[in-house]
């Protein structure tokens, strides 16, 4: 706070003088200065009381939009997500590199991969394929994009708090890349949206997380038993997979007999059918991409089941199982 460090400076010069004039020696003044100027002296930490509360926006999901601000300040910042649409849908948030907007995406990158599910379809294409076929049809900046967060994948008529960081001010996009019934992408149907980021607060107070995960490349870590009720969860990036997509985290509800494998499958979009609408498992949302470092919250309210963590990049060795219990 650089201009309560010129008042006390200010104070202790005036407070010199008038000592001086007293008869009190100045060797004592500045002794008694230096003792309230120690590091112990100085206040540790930004009181509780003065932090900014994390900005909260609603942002709803329907076929085919998502309706969201056009407009926020950067800093941590709660999603409450709710799914009105009757599909499985997710709201990443990613910022452009400088100088280009939505409309660059909507006619540079996102038809890019149309041709590529066609491809993999009929059998032109393989996954081997799709890096080459990118980096020859994608402009590079169109891969460049900055992954900060979002709300995860939520049935419909659920909803889910996530919270994240939007560290910088730029050109942000919310995108829904899951596929309709007939493989169509719901980016391609009208589920981008534009939201300006302008600078905000720079303290905040974050959520009091109840328990912590961590995703790496060798899996997920957490509790593998947690009770009934409201819980956030912090969620920290630990490492980066290869290729553009970071890891990201989901959570869903497992019924008796599901399938897991058939969860795993359908997580990868580059399989045909995944992530197509339905999904096989019912989610309750998550924290979507971001990069290594980074971390955010996920508070939801659970019910006695079985659960399980998976993400959309590696699902069948990023995964975790879990119960919740009375």
């Amino acid at each position: 706070m650089p201009g309560l460090n010129i008042f006390k400076s200010l104070f202790s010069f005036a407070l010199v003088i008038m000592l001086s004039a007293c008869g009190a020696p100045q060797s004592e003044v500045a002794s008694n200065e230096q003792e309230k100027m120690t590091p112990q002296a100085l206040p540790q930490a930004v009181p509780r009381a003065e932090l900014t509360p994390v900005n909260k926006v609603d942002i709803t999901t329907t076929e085919y939009a998502i309706l969201a601000p056009d407009y926020l300040p950067t800093g941590w910042t709660t999603f409450a997500f709710t799914n009105r649409g009757g599909q499985e849908h997710f709201v990443a948030m990613y910022r452009l590199v400088e100088g280009k907007t939505i409309e660059d995406q909507l006619r540079d990158v996102a038809p890019a991969f149309d041709p590529i599910m066609q491809g993999l379809r009929s059998g032109e294409m393989t996954k081997a394929d799709i890096g080459p076929f990118l980096e020859q049809n994608v402009p590079d900046w169109g891969l460049q994009m900055t992954w900060v967060g979002g709300a995860g994948l939520l049935s419909n008529g659920h909803s889910v708090e996530a919270t994240f960081n939007i560290d910088k001010p730029g050109i942000y996009l919310l995108e829904c890349y899951v596929k309709a019934p007939d493989g169509q992408w719901h980016t391609l149907m009208g589920m981008l949206h534009q939201i300006q980021v302008h600078p905000g607060p720079t303290e905040q107070e974050l959520p009091d997380a109840t328990h912590n995960l961590t995703v790496a490349n060798t899996g997920i870590s957490g509790p593998e038993v947690v009770k009934a009720g409201k819980h956030t969860f912090r969620i920290d990036i630990g490492e980066n997979p290869p290729g553009f997509l970071p890891y990201d985290l989901h959570l869903a509800k497992l019924e008796e007999g599901t399938d897991l494998q058939q969860v795993y499958f359908w997580m990868d979009w580059t399989n045909v059918g995944g992530l197509r609408a339905p999904a096989p498992v019912t989610f309750l949302g998550g924290i979507e991409q971001m990069r290594a470092g980074n971390h955010g919250y996920v508070s939801v309210d659970l019910a006695p089941g079985n659960y399980l963590w998976v993400s959309e990049v590696n699902a069948a060795n990023i995964n975790m199982p879990f119960v919740v219990i009375e």
